[in-house]
């Protein structure tokens, strides 16, 4: 009975096993765990990049395709960066959808925080928005945004 119940054990662990490594996308277009991290490390770094005020390694996670042109949002960044400091953001994923091609949709929950230059005084929102990355030389960058914008609000 003991040696039933390990097999059973063990046999239900390789399925839960398989089921999570097999990376294939589900059939409503969820993307695969392997989407949803690689897109969760873009975000990432690109929320660091910004936290840093880092302009290079932001722009290096931008598409050249971003929608609205990426020079427009390099300069809005640029002007984040000298007009705030203490430049926070937290965010939650409430969606992640691939389109089985090459882009992901993210829907995020986000906290900003900020020290305005000239006024000394601090802020905080927490909003909800819209994200795009689109998938190239294996990884995700930033493809658009939606509004309220997550990066160069100012």
């Amino acid at each position: 009975m003991l040696t039933r119940i390990v097999r059973s054990a063990l046999l239900l662990a390789v399925c839960l096993l398989l089921v999570a490594c097999a990376g294939s996308m589900i059939a409503n277009g969820s993307p695969t765990l392997n989407h949803q991290v690689m897109v969760k490390s873009s975000l990432d770094r690109l929320v660091s990049a910004y936290e840093s005020k880092s302009g290079r390694q932001f722009s290096e996670l931008v598409s050249d395709r971003y929608v609205g042109e990426k020079s427009v949002l390099h300069t809005a960044v640029n002007r984040d960066f000298s007009a705030y400091h203490n430049l926070t953001i937290s965010y939650t994923f409430n969606n992640v959808t691939f389109d089985g091609k090459d882009k992901v949709f993210a829907a995020v929950t986000f906290t900003r925080g900020w020290t305005d230059m000239a006024t000394t005084k601090t802020k905080s929102e927490t909003r909800e928005t819209a994200l795009v990355f689109v998938l190239e030389n294996g990884s995700y960058k930033l493809y658009s945004q939606e509004r309220p914008l997550l990066f160069g609000i100012n």
